[in-house]
């Protein structure tokens, strides 16, 4: 019971950060507290102490996966908090795995962004170089003529996230 209860919860808190992701760009405070609260709550009620400690690990780990990235400005504050949500509904177990397939497939949607945006293979080579480089701003090695052409193109990551979390939960918490 505690996997199908849990699973619902996960996907309503998805749905609801992937549909303000898309819409807003951001994924508000108030719905992370809620995701997080209710993912302890749940955890405590079916599993007390034990359950606690497996629902804030994993919040602990679904923090830490995206707080690197987010210093080095790679995602938002919101995709942080969203997937320390996340871990506190589904536990740590799950959250690696989840995570793992979500970043990939946000990963793979970037790529492909990119690819569809620029349509030139100089563009699109000029953003790897920009990426190896480090998003250096002093300093490019990348000529100003190719470097202003590479605008940010910006991905919702709730949603390939959310796709990787509702995917392997759906496999992991129902069996």
């Amino acid at each position: 019971m505690y996997g199908v209860v849990s699973l619902v919860i996960l996907v309503a808190f998805c749905l609801a950060a992937m549909y303000v992701d898309v819409r807003r760009g951001r994924i508000p405070n108030l719905l992370n507290a809620t995701g997080f609260m209710a993912g302890v709550l749940l955890a405590c009620i079916t599993d007390g102490t034990k359950g606690l400690a497996g629902s804030l690990s994993g919040s602990l780990l679904g923090l830490s996966i995206l707080l690197p990235p987010f210093l080095l400005h790679m995602v938002g504050g919101g995709d942080v908090k969203f997937l320390a949500a996340s871990g506190a509904i589904v536990g740590w177990h799950v959250l690696w795995v989840s995570f793992l397939a979500g970043a990939t497939l946000g990963g793979l949607t970037g790529i492909a962004l990119l690819v569809a945006r620029d349509r030139s293979i100089e563009r699109l080579l000029a953003r790897f170089v920009l990426l190896k480089a480090g998003l250096q701003r002093k300093q490019s090695i990348v000529p100003r003529s190719i470097a202003g052409t590479c605008a940010h193109t910006r991905m919702p990551y709730a949603v390939p996230l959310s796709a990787g979390l509702i995917a392997v939960s759906s496999i992991t918490l129902l069996m």
